[in-house]
This record gives structure tokens, sequence and C-alpha cells, in this order.
């Protein structure tokens, strides 16, 4: 049985959430549809098109909590998602 325990906030009309689970865990920000987890690959990476799940890209190999927290301070620091510049703010 996989457990799953979820937790949000909102900044700037943008929903962040952090999802973990028995099998890895994912920082979600909505309505964007976009996706950081560490799912399936063995590696944390972002999906940085929801209508292309198959597209990510590799970011440093952070915890959850360093990725919530640095797309919560990219969130607040820019007043909403700049998507270029929060990927390179994760590499």
């Amino acid at each position: 049985m996989i457990k799953r325990t979820q937790d949000y906030v909102t900044i700037f009309n943008k929903t962040i959430y952090k999802v973990e689970t028995t099998t890895g865990w994912s920082v979600v920000i909505m309505p964007d549809s976009i996706l950081i987890d560490n799912y399936h690959h063995g590696y944390t990476h972002i999906h940085f098109n929801p209508n292309e799940h198959d597209l990510k890209e590799k970011i440093k190999n952070h915890d959850q909590i360093t990725v919530y927290n640095i797309v919560c301070a990219h969130i607040h620091e820019n007043e909403g998602l700049k998507l270029k510049k929060l990927i390179k703010e994760l590499k």
C-alpha cells in the first residue's frame, strides 16, 4: 500500500504542493502543472511542459524541502512563476 502525505501553500495565485509517498516525492506548481519529482528515474527532475510529460530536465539532487523552499522563494520574489529562471535556480 502506498502512503501519501500532502501539504500546500498559496503564493501570488500559485499553489505549491509538497507531496510525499512511500515511493518518492514531488513538488507541484498549480495551475501551471509544473512537476518536480524524483519518481521513476532515480534522480530529481522537472517536467516543465505539462502537455509533454516525457520532456524533463535533470536538476541538482536536492531533497524535497530544499526544492520546495527554492520554488516558494522564487514565486514570492518574482511575484509569480518565471519558468526559465526557476529551472536555472534549481540547477
